[in-house]
Order: C-alpha cells, then sequence, then structure tokens
C-alpha cells in the first residue's frame, strides 16, 4: 500500500470541504489519505456529526479502511477499497446536512459502474453555512446532469434544526464513460425563475410560505419578463422551521440562491433576500452561483477535457477545493478576471 497522501485540514478555508472532498477522491483515485488538524481553527474543533456520516457513507461505496472517525477527533486516515456497493444507508442523528454529506458521496459515484440507491435518515434539509437540498436537487443536478450524471433526490420528510430527522431518498445514475467535460462560459437566454418556500407545518396558520412565495413574486416580477413560479409547501416536521429555494434557469446553465428563515425574522424579508441574492447574481452575468463555484470543481477536474464558468467571485472555499483536488488528480485551474466577472478554467488530462 503507497504513503497516504497527508492534508492539513486548517489550511486554506479550514472547514469540512476539505474533509469532504478529499475523502470523496481519494475513493476516486484508490490513493489513502491523513487529514490532520481537522477544523483546527473552528469555536469547535474536529469532526462533527455531518462529517462524520459523510466520510463513513463514502466508506460504504467502496469499503474503505477508516481510523479516528468520531465527533470531535481531528485526525483521520481513509484507506479506499473498490467502488463495489450499490445501496448506502446514512444516519444522521443531527441537523447536520443532508446536503454536505451528499457532496462527498456524489463525488465517487461518478466512477460507479452500476446505478447507486441512497437512503438518508436524519439530518437537515435546510441549514446555516450549507446548501439546502432543494439546491442541490434544482440547482446542481441539471449541471451534472450536463454532464452525464444524473441524480434524482425525493424528500420524504424535511428537517430543521435542531432536531433533524429528514428522510430523503436518492437515486444515482453514473455516467456511462466518464463524465463531461462542459462549457459554461455563456450562459444563453433567461427563460425561467423557479423556487419554493418551504415550512413546517405548524406555521402554515401564520402563512408563513405564502407570504414569502407574495415577497419573492413581487420583487422579480418588476424586473423579469419570464415565468416565475415559485410553490408554498408545508409538510410535517420534527422542528419548527421555513426556508426558500430559488433556481434561474439559462439556456446553458442554472444559478440558484436560498435563504434560511430564522426565529424574529419576518418571511417576507426571508423571501426577499433570496430574491435580492439571486437578482444581484443575475444581473452581474454569471454562468454559476458564488456557492456553484466551488461545488463544480471536482466534477470538471474529474472529467476529460477543459471545462470553464464564470462566477461573481471565487471564494476561499472553491480556491481552497483546487488545492485539494491537485493533490489527488492532474488537473490545471486558471483564473482570469473579466471585466466584474472571474472565469475559471480547468483543464484535465483525467479519464
Amino acid at each position: 500500500m503507497s504513503d497516504p497522501i497527508l492534508v492539513d485540514g486548517s489550511t486554506g478555508e479550514g472547514g469540512g470541504q476539505i474533509i469532504r472532498t478529499s475523502v470523496a477522491l481519494s475513493a476516486v483515485t484508490g490513493l489513502p489519505v491523513k487529514i490532520i488538524n481537522i477544523r483546527a481553527q473552528r469555536y469547535v474543533p474536529g469532526l462533527r456529526a455531518q462529517h462524520v456520516a459523510a466520510i463513513m457513507a463514502v466508506a460504504q461505496l467502496c469499503n474503505a479502511e477508516v481510523r479516528g472517525v468520531s465527533v470531535s477527533s481531528t485526525e483521520i486516515e481513509f484507506v479506499p477499497g473498490p467502488i463495489i456497493s450499490n445501496h448506502i444507508k446514512i444516519e444522521i442523528p443531527t441537523a447536520g446536512s443532508i446536503g454536505l454529506v451528499l457532496q462527498a458521496l456524489l463525488i465517487p459515484i461518478t466512477i460507479a459502474d452500476q446505478d447507486v440507491q441512497v437512503s438518508i435518515h436524519g439530518g437537515a434539509t435546510y441549514g446555516k453555512w450549507s446548501p439546502s437540498l432543494a439546491y442541490i436537487q434544482h440547482a446542481l443536478c441539471p449541471i451534472l446532469s450536463m454532464m452525464g450524471f444524473h441524480v434524482t433526490i425525493r424528500i420524504l420528510r424535511e428537517g430543521y434544526y435542531p432536531r433533524g430527522g429528514a428522510q430523503v431518498l436518492v437515486k444515482v445514475v453514473p455516467p456511462k464513460d466518464c463524465i463531461k467535460a462542459i462549457d459554461l462560459y455563456e450562459r444563453g437566454k433567461l427563460l425561467d425563475i423557479k423556487g419554493v418556500a418551504h415550512s413546517s407545518s405548524d406555521l402554515e396558520r401564520a402563512d408563513v410560505s405564502a407570504r414569502e412565495v407574495d415577497a419573492i413574486q413581487d420583487y422579480l416580477a418588476q424586473r423579469y419578463e419570464v415565468p416565475i413560479n415559485i410553490d408554498a409547501q408545508y409538510s410535517p416536521s420534527y422542528s419548527t422551521g421555513s426556508g426558500v429555494t430559488l433556481w434561474a434557469v439559462f439556456e446553458n446553465s442554472t444559478i440558484g440562491m436560498d435563504s434560511l428563515g430564522e426565529r424574529g425574522v419576518k418571511a417576507e424579508k426571508v423571501g426577499i433576500d433570496a430574491a435580492k441574492n439571486l437578482s444581484r447574481c443575475i444581473r452581474a452575468g454569471a454562468t454559476v452561483d458564488e456557492f456553484m463555484c466551488d461545488q463544480v470543481i471536482p466534477y470538471m477536474a474529474l472529467a476529460n477535457g477543459q471545462s470553464r464558468f464564470k462566477a461573481t467571485s471565487v471564494t476561499s472555499h472553491a480556491r481552497t477545493n483546487m488545492d485539494i483536488v491537485n493533490r489527488f488528480l492532474n488537473v490545471k485551474f486558471s483564473v482570469l478576471r473579466e471585466q466584474n466577472l472571474w472565469v475559471v478554467w480547468v483543464q484535465s488530462s483525467n479519464s
């Protein structure tokens, strides 16, 4: 067995994304990895429950040997085996982000030789500092589909802080050969804007989702002459919560934004915040939103050829992801300023 790739979890952005990308690409390449100083600069350092869930989900997929994987651990080792599992079961005992767990798991499934079913029990579909599951579903998945990688997400029960308790089913159909390089330099014409405002059923009497939708519709209808369809939803959840996810569909790309409801914040403000942020990204001319920027990088790196996109900013998350990708794959990144946008080129020779 080769010596593990050593990754310092405190470098760059210094958060959980270092763990997720490192473990995912370890599974892809078959190279063992050792991660030290995990989240060392965070207020609560070490692994959280969602990080443990993500690592163990990837371990299930590739029958990996793991060491040190427990809550609060600041050092782990991950020794991957071949990707053979086709049914992954994930348990998240907290309100940890399901979107972030999938961020790690989906990457290695790109090289699976069969469809993979994922069952998730627990966790949150909406949360702070993480993409909503609706964002993954409606913003990330369409771009992955353009790359020949098809992900279908069914949310059986939404989950909010503090109890979580979501139930989600995911079906993944990997590409027949390798994932395709894509050119997102031009996004094309804006076709429509869609979205969902979801609230736990105990907020239905206060019309929380309906008020969010009305505020979003009023804001966007004054600015865009395209169909605008925002769905107000309510359903049972173990904890009270509300969240909005919006996505703008272009001929050649999809950009998304989300906003989390909070106690003491009016529903109208939650809706308008999401609409303003989406509108800002549309006006800037970006072909991916600032959160998608870091999420698509590993997929583009796994493609064989050149991919590119335009973003309003290249975040510390994105730059850290580039650094981690370069530890495992033969990839060249170029980041260039073009007027008010950043153009990111990903040149890969991976097959």
